[in-house]
């Protein structure tokens, strides 16, 4: 499903795939398990179980089925809220910096 936003200059797609995301936290590598809500050209939201900070930079890999590799991308956070459906899982704005 395609959604348009006066404010965006590219659409999003909804796909509501697994992603895995890596990121570096006083010097260690970290890796999570989150779901990638949407896509566009420039962005991408995230559903992820704990808080990231704005600015945090991201290795995303976004899993896709039937022996399609995987879309790889470095983001980095823009905004990131609390979800209200008490699941204590968090709402990432991205935005994609390179595509690996």
């Amino acid at each position: 499903m395609l959604e348009s936003n006066d404010n965006r200059n590219f659409m999003r797609m909804s796909i509501n795939a697994d992603a895995k995301v890596s990121f570096d936290k006083s010097g260690e590598v970290q890796s999570l398990d989150a779901v990638c809500l949407d896509l566009s050209a420039e962005g991408l939201s995230l559903k992820v179980p704990i808080e990231l900070e704005k600015g945090q930079q991201l290795s995303v890999a976004i899993v896709s089925g039937g022996g399609v590799p995987s879309l790889k991308a470095t983001a980095e956070v823009v905004h990131s809220q609390r979800l209200e459906d008490n699941s204590g899982d968090y709402l990432l704005g991205c935005r994609i910096i390179s595509m690996d």
